[in-house]
């Protein structure tokens, strides 16, 4: 296992709005980062490569999580609720233009949360915290097609994986494996630990995993809920996903202020990057507090919300090492990354 952050040798990227970097050039993501500000109630498309906010959209309700269409051209923001409105909001936005082109209500449920565009495109998967499904609704217009079961309370986020949807329930401690298309009944196995709310799917939806945030231990289960893999030792396992080879389970930790790499192959961790620290080293005071991320369609970036100080970490998982900060709005959590720009 190794442990990085920024070495004090290594000039260190740091991209902020209207301040070109004066660092030397290297090798630097593209696309788009669209980051929910949830303090704030904005999205801010911010391009990946020189730090520029290219665009922002006002939400509704509290923005909670982001989605990115296979090609990358719309985002879906979803507006969790509170005392702004009931939760039952998604905006469309086109991440090229950084505008909103469609805001979809849906009627009858609120905190939804989870978002993901199902193979097509055409459609998007929601879930519906107190009701305990996944909702299928048009992107076009919000139209539900059908509600699956996930047989468990408060299913928080969800993961995409093959033909398959792997969810996490905070209040039962359980991880269940949902067929959006709903011709196959929902499979939920529990893992033996408290408040799971982040999950992730193997690309071809063969595994399952989640963190504990009372336990800090991270499970890895198989299709047939055969527990895989048991990683102890981290504090706050936040959110999760699995790089698009299949090779790494990425964890975020927000009170240890670490972006944790697991080798799945191995079941164990194989690098701890530190975030706080490579914050500090270029004057960024108080927690970073990492959160939400999202990891480049080639596997490369990891693009990381540090809510502490209302930045983007950008992440090579190359090299494990943070490599430049984007200036964020207040309160980031949920966050996606489109190779789209304009």
């Amino acid at each position: 296992m190794t442990r990085a952050a920024c070495p004090a040798s290594m000039a260190l990227v740091v991209l902020a709005l209207g301040a070109p970097s004066a660092a030397p050039a290297q090798e630097a993501p593209t696309g788009t980062v669209i980051v929910a500000n949830m303090d704030a109630s904005t999205v801010w498309f911010v391009d990946a490569a020189t730090g520029a906010r290219r665009g922002v959209v006002e939400t509704l309700a509290a923005p909670h999580e982001v989605a990115v269409s296979h090609d990358g051209s719309l985002a879906a923001i979803t507006n969790y609720g509170g005392p702004e409105g009931d939760g039952n909001i998604v905006q469309i936005a086109d991440v090229a233009a950084a505008r909103v082109l469609r805001v979809l209500t849906i009627e009858g449920f609120t905190r939804l949360h989870g978002a993901a565009f199902l193979a097509g495109d055409s459609l998007l998967a929601l879930t519906s915290e107190r009701t305990g499904e996944i909702l299928v609704v048009s992107a076009a217009d919000g139209r539900l097609v059908r509600k699956v079961p996930t047989a468990g309370r408060v299913s928080h986020m969800l993961s995409p994986g093959g033909p398959w949807l792997w969810v996490a329930h905070i209040a039962d401690g359980s991880i269940a494996r949902v067929d959006p298309a709903g011709r196959e009944e929902t499979r939920v196995w529990p893992v033996g630990a408290a408040r799971t709310e982040g999950v992730a799917a193997a690309p071809d939806g063969s595994e399952g995993w989640t963190g504990s945030m009372e336990s800090g231990v991270v499970v890895g289960v198989d299709a047939d809920g055969d527990e895989i893999a048991r990683v102890e030792g981290l504090q706050v396992p936040y959110r999760l996903a699995v790089t698009p080879d299949g090779a790494t389970v990425v964890v975020s930790d927000p009170s240890a202020n670490e972006l944790v790499l697991i080798d799945r192959r191995s079941r164990s961790v194989s690098a701890r990057i530190d975030v706080g620290l490579a914050a500090r080293e270029i004057g960024l005071a108080g927690e970073s507090s990492p959160q939400g991320f999202a990891v480049s369609a080639d596997g490369r970036w990891a693009f990381l919300s540090t809510k502490g100080i209302d930045r983007v970490a950008v992440v090579d998982l190359r090299s494990r090492r943070v490599v430049g900060f984007l200036q964020a709005g207040a309160g980031p959590d949920g966050i996606a990354h489109s190779p789209v720009t304009r």
